[in-house]
């Protein structure tokens, strides 16, 4: 039983700091925190903020320094690239037939031209 207690101890995850808001990111640039302790602070968190125009305008309007609203849109866009790669990873990976560069279609395969998988 202590064995199984210090196992599930042992595999908790270490949770970084809580991100910071939108507000946050203002009130540190208002106080005169300097950028790269902004952005370290958004990295540390591993936050992704999904910004409209409007939004990013806002932050600059507001006082954010640009590198920090140029960090914020960049993580967004490398978190899409991210997704979208694993979703086409997925399709084109483990799904699509093996068989598919080696073996040409014939028109005397199961009916007109079709394969048996489709």
């Amino acid at each position: 039983m202590i064995f199984f207690t210090l196992m599930l101890g042992a595999c908790a995850t270490v949770q970084g700091p809580p991100p910071p808001s939108q507000e946050d990111i203002v009130a540190l640039a208002r106080a005169g925190a300097p950028a790269q302790d902004i952005i370290r602070r958004i990295r540390e968190s591993g936050a992704v903020y999904p910004l409209t125009a409007s939004q990013l305008a806002r932050l600059r309007e507001q006082g954010v320094p640009d590198e920090v609203i140029d960090y914020m849109q960049r993580t967004y866009i490398e978190e899409a690239r991210r997704e979208e790669a694993m979703r086409q990873s997925f399709f084109y990976g483990p799904m699509f037939p093996p068989y598919y560069p080696y073996y040409p279609y014939y028109p005397y395969w199961y009916g007109p031209g079709r394969p048996p998988w489709w």
